[in-house]
């Protein structure tokens, strides 16, 4: 397509206005004080092609808008220059500030009278950094005082709180300035009647949740963690805890609680992958709420080409629904490895509370009967199994955390005598733990222990054997291949397990970061104890479900083998 010449010209003409940028000059101010001038300078807001009248006015008000501005910052005696310039094109103005010296603070008064002033939550507020004799007056950090102090009493339920003396005098020609606060708190109200407004839930498992107690100080913390304890509980969809102001009396606030039921029933699907167990499909539902007293049914499937399986759970809260819940599990799966196949039907119960914060404690009692071929070995087992287990999981972040730990113990055991068909002890312990060094890179490190003491070995089934080898224990070896073996050279598992990691990690560009490894340990019986060891390098891809890690491992202590790929996603806790 071919332009003429008065077409070209006409494309010009337009495009020049666009290309003419009204434009307003200061000098003299340094990058904070500019930014604040800009902001009250109406003139700066209007365009090229604004009306020559309009411009005039703006700019005979642009000195006393930029002394309002520097006032902000403590700077009263300011000298200004200004130029206008006007002309067909645009706009052009200039102004030249030489802001002079700042207002000192002279006199600070700042009180607290009421019970709020033997409050510690006021305490670091009655000496402000920012509020003190001989620094430089700033509005905003006087008007931050001001707020900060109401929004902290209405916070703490001195509903009553208010200003008796609130003022600022400036003496522009003495250069100082005075600052006087009186904040009278009144008293202290506390939580009054709860009230709910909901009929789906058994108003006990909602104060459960909440932990408030009439009679008690108000705090806004107080109920900001009901909400969010209320909101994790996924019993409810709409939550609104509400101090009842206009209803308080006798220093007591009433509170409502406006509850509307949550999701019923979630269903959910999932597709995954790894190198020990292939891909993996999944597929879930869970009832939120089987009935008023928040009881709850979750099932599982999962398929794979090494593992199948069903998991359920009847879930029951108990006195404290946020920190303690009984159980009932029934489980199948049916596992088949290179090393060993198993098939396993488990019915069990557990007790879960929360003793910390961050430590877990599970009392549990499985049955189970497991078909198992291991090596020459073609068994089936039945054992009841009590177990007690502990579990801590700390971290700055659930995903991609820069700094964290999960710390865990189980003791478990039975004997012929309760009518199992095998009778052991045995211990396990994990650990994992991350830390950051400057923003690029992590480390990382695992260390997994077992030990097992019985009668007969030859009647444990897999599930209580230790195996190595795979993604999540010596990388550069098959899933599950390492341990004792049989007289033939079958892998049959063993007694006892000690396996360590560690790993190096830097950030590469974007949500990619690469990793070298080594990892190291085995299965093995008695103190008959040979390392396996495997190395290698990673990538990892940072993706909004959690990291993906492509590995690939070399086994370092058995050199006739291949590079191993192995593939993961998951949590690094």
């Amino acid at each position: 397509m071919s332009i003429t010449k008065p077409t070209y010209l006409l494309l010009i003409a337009l495009l020049l206005p666009s290309m003419v940028v009204a434009d307003l000059t200061i000098s003299g101010l340094n990058e904070d004080l500019e930014r604040n001038v800009r902001a009250f300078a109406t003139i700066a807001t209007e365009p090229c092609d604004a009306e020559a009248w309009l411009v005039r006015r703006r700019f005979r008000t642009l000195e006393s808008q930029v002394r309002k501005a520097l006032e902000a910052f403590g700077y009263y005696r300011p000298e200004i220059t200004s130029k206008l310039v006007l002309d067909a094109a645009c706009w052009a103005a200039e102004v030249a500030v030489n802001p002079g010296e700042p207002v000192l603070l002279r006199e600070v008064d700042i009180r607290i009278d009421g019970p709020a002033s033997s409050d510690p939550a006021f305490q670091e507020l009655l000496t402000p950094d920012s509020l003190t004799s001989g620094n430089a007056l700033r509005h905003a950090n006087y008007e931050a005082l001001k707020m900060t102090l109401q929004i902290r009493a209405a916070n703490r339920g001195y509903l009553e709180a208010q200003f008796s003396v609130s003022r600022m005098d400036v003496w522009p020609d003495q250069g100082v300035a005075d600052v006087t606060l009186h904040f009278t708190s009144g008293p202290r109200y506390r939580l009054g009647e709860i009230r709910q407004e909901q009929a789906f839930m058994n108003p006990a498992i909602v104060l459960a949740y909440l932990d408030l107690e009439v009679g008690a100080y108000y705090d806004a913390d107080d109920l900001a963690r009901a909400y969010r304890d209320l909101s994790d509980s996924a019993y409810f969809g709409q939550i609104e805890i509400l101090p009842d102001v206009a209803n308080a009396a006798d220093e007591h606030v009433p509170i409502q609680i406006l509850l509307q039921p949550g999701t019923h029933i979630e269903y959910n699907v999932g597709v995954g992958a790894s190198t020990d167990l292939g891909l993996r499909f999944r597929a879930g539902v869970r009832n939120n709420r089987i009935n008023q007293r928040g009881h709850r049914l979750i099932a599982d499937l999962g398929f794979s080409q090494v593992l199948q399986g069903l998991t359920t759970e009847y879930r029951i809260p108990l006195s404290d629904p946020r920190r303690e819940w009984f159980s009932v599990t029934g489980a199948y799966s049916n596992e088949e490895t290179d090393t060993f196949d198993t098939e396993i039907q488990r019915l069990g119960v557990r007790w879960t509370k929360a003793m910390t914060d961050t430590w877990l404690r599970t009392l549990s009692a499985d049955a189970s009967r497991e078909s198992f071929v291991v090596g020459e070995e073609i068994e089936t087992s039945r054992s009841f199994v009590p177990a007690i287990t502990f579990d801590q999981k700390h971290s700055d972040r659930d995903i991609f955390p820069r700094s964290g730990r999960r710390l865990g113990a189980e003791f478990s055991g039975t004997d012929k005598s309760i009518g199992s068909t095998m009778s052991y002890i045995q211990v396990t312990a994990w650990m994992r733990w991350i830390r950051s060094f400057g923003d690029r890179t992590r480390l990382l490190a695992r260390l997994n222990a077992g030990f097992t003491k019985s009668d007969d070995f030859s009647e444990l089934p897999p599930s209580v054997r230790f195996f190595a080898g795979g993604d999540e224990s010596i990388r550069g070896f098959d899933y599950e291949s390492l341990g004792p073996t049989d007289a033939d050279g079958n892998v049959v598992g063993g007694d006892n397990l000690l396996v360590a990691s560690i790993e190096y990690e830097r950030h590469l560009k974007g949500n990619f970061y690469g990793a070298v490894f080594v990892d190291a340990g085995n299965a093995f019986d008695n103190t008959d104890f040979t390392a396996e060891v495997g190395a290698g390098i990673g990538i990892k891809w940072r993706s909004p479900l959690g990291p993906i890690r492509l590995y690939l491992g070399y086994p370092v202590s058995q050199s006739d083998q291949n590079l191993r790929v192995h593939l993961r996603l998951g949590a690094d806790l």
